[in-house]
């Protein structure tokens, strides 16, 4: 491995971006604009398994639409939720104008068909699966099945057939993600800062620090020009560091109260500083992938700068002496707008000799704090 440099409510989301397509007045033809990629998303409630439930069917249908229908490409629910994530900004999360942010999701995700897969108790302590495919530009169903895994998947991409597209360029299709986790804690005890009127002092000191960064790549259609070898992907890089302070002091104090002699008593002062920064760069650049003779292969890529925000939010708190009586306090303070640098990572791995249009694979770096996941498909028409 080498590396270089450095509750969103989605269901709601859904069913809004499904419903974009009533609005929409393109008439579907079955002769032109044929369909190159499927959204499949899962509407099996939580009590009848969730989305694991009909991970059979999916996998099913993928299979026999790569059969059939090469050339298409299908996308999931983390597919719709990473889309959400990278393109909701925070006020629309927080009450915006959802149906520019959901056709923005659309525009991003490019998919003119949308599937709902559900599973439900069958008889006999069976599992039945109903499927649905909808042209999310007209809101008409083009293909519906319900039965076994097999057969649903079976009969949607003959229904599906005259709607999806035989031609494209050969491609990659697939994302590739790095994350790297850091996270330590010291701790310290000491004798607290030279205070005249203090004595028997004890000041207990943690500092945390956690960052993580997050490269996640996902290949676009290719334009003209791309290659398999250094085709163009969306790359988003995100940062996130933390570093958080405490201090706990506490003793004896000296008072000095009006009519009285003066006196020791204990006192406690607490202190605490969180720093957070969080940074993302977005950019559409090339991947670069080379496979050797040998069937070994190397996957590149760059990961752009980006803008940093950041804020100090800091605690005080004092218990002591009655004349030095104070109210905790606690500040805000942003922190001016910055900039972190570009990286990039490199994923090596060997080519399956039973199925050569596949790059997949994991790698953990020795301390468990980077790994990188990639899963690649080569899309090529139907018998080349």
């Amino acid at each position: 491995m080498k590396r270089r440099a450095q509750n969103t409510p989605y269901f709601f989301l859904l069913i809004s971006f499904l419903a974009i397509a009533s609005i929409t007045l393109t008439v579907f033809s079955q002769g032109q604009n044929k369909a190159s990629s499927i959204v499949i998303h899962d509407n099996t409630s939580a009590a009848n398994g969730g989305e694991n439930a009909t991970d059979g069917l999916r996998s099913r249908f993928n299979s026999a639409l790569q059969r059939e229908k090469p050339c298409v490409e299908t996308m999931n629910d983390q597919d719709i939720r990473d889309a959400i994530q990278d393109e909701r900004e925070r006020e629309l999360l927080e009450g915006g104008d959802p149906d520019a942010a959901l056709r923005a999701i659309g525009e991003r995700m490019g998919a003119s068909l949308v599937m709902s897969v559900q599973a439900m108790p069958g008889p006999g302590g069976t599992t039945v699966y109903s499927a649905f495919v909808m042209d999310s530009r007209t809101g008409r169903t083009v293909a519906r099945a319900t039965r076994s895994e097999n057969d649903v998947a079976e009969s949607l991409v003959r229904q599906l057939g005259p709607y999806l597209t035989d031609t494209c360029k050969p491609h990659w299709t697939g994302t590739i993600r790095y994350n790297n986790d850091f996270n330590e804690t010291k701790q310290e005890t000491d004798g607290g800062p030279a205070h005249s009127t203090w004595r028997n002092v004890t000041r207990e000191k943690t500092l945390t620090s956690k960052a993580f960064t997050m490269i996640k790549a996902t290949f676009l259609p290719p334009a003209a020009g791309d290659s398999t070898g250094s085709q163009k992907a969306r790359v988003v890089h995100r940062v996130q560091y933390n570093a958080e302070q405490k201090e706990t002091t506490s003793g004896e104090t000296r008072c000095r109260e009006p009519g009285k002699n003066p006196y020791f008593t204990n006192f406690s002062q607490d202190y605490s500083e969180i720093m957070t920064q969080l940074g993302q760069g977005v950019e559409t650049t090339p991947v670069f992938i080379t496979i050797d003779d040998d069937g070994t292969y190397t996957i590149k890529v760059n990961a752009p700068a980006g803008t940093m925000l950041g804020k100090i939010e800091t605690s005080r708190s004092y218990t002591g002496c009655p004349s030095e009586k104070k109210d905790p306090t606690n500040e805000t303070i942003p922190m001016p707008e910055g900039r972190f640098t570009g990286t990039s990572f490199e994923a090596e791995g060997k080519v399956d000799p039973k199925n050569r249009s596949v790059l997949a694979g994991t790698q953990t770096s020795p301390d468990g704090k980077t790994k990188i996941t990639w899963n690649l498909r080569l899309v090529r028409p139907k018998g080349k």
